[in-house]
């Protein structure tokens, strides 16, 4: 069923490839607030994702940004969450994946974040909640996403020697089912709002989408 979508499908993960090019310019000059380019990424998902249609393929959100100050530790280890609700001629597929985001300290092309053994402690308590968690380390180059188990499981190794995958490849994992937890999702509102109050997110976003 997805295949006859799946050109639409790669747009939009190029769609929010491109917003994440455009939060990292607008902001790679703020130092340590991980935070802000997660509400200006949820933000600009709601501007320009919502109402989005392509290929057949009708794209909505809902977004919401807490007033969690920075550096306050999240009950789950992660700052940002995003629901998908995909129902493509009646198949509906819900599901979810939780995210640390973090600067990165590099300059050039390698991978640094301010303090590994805080992203191991962060990681560890992410996974005790869903093995679809995620460190996206934004940077003035690029944003690299990574797997929370491949943080814990590097130890005291170098950042830069794991896999990561670009935005783009890494949405179009999510939007075509290969990544994401099926118990972690919001399908109305108010359980939005709750996940938001019990886990402590900073920002949290719903992606719908329907194509007929």
């Amino acid at each position: 069923m997805l295949n006859e979508f799946d050109d639409a499908l790669r747009k939009a993960a190029q769609l929010v490839s491109d917003i994440d090019r455009d939060v990292r310019q607008k902001l790679h000059r703020v130092k340590g607030r991980e935070e802000r380019f997660s509400e200006k990424f949820v933000t600009l998902l709601d501007e320009r994702l919502d109402g989005y249609s392509n290929g057949g393929v009708a794209w909505s959100t809902e977004t919401h940004v807490s007033d969690k100050q920075s550096g306050q530790e999240q009950a789950v280890g992660s700052d940002f969450f995003i629901s998908l609700n995909l129902n493509f001629k009646g198949i509906q597929i819900q599901k979810g994946i939780q995210v640390q985001a973090k600067v990165n300290q590099h300059t050039k092309y390698g991978l640094r974040v301010d303090s590994k053994p805080k992203l191991l402690k962060q990681c560890e308590k992410m996974l005790t909640n869903s093995d679809s968690s995620f460190v996206f380390v934004y940077g003035e180059r690029d944003t690299k996403i990574l797997s929370a188990q491949s943080v814990v499981d590097s130890g005291e190794t170098s950042l830069t020697n794991l896999i990561t995958r670009p935005v783009q490849d890494f949405f179009y994992d999510f939007f075509v089912c290969r990544e994401g937890d099926r118990r972690l999702h919001s399908h109305d509102n108010v359980l939005l709002q709750s996940l938001v109050t019990e886990f402590q997110y900073a920002a949290v976003a719903k992606i719908m989408a329907k194509g007929e």
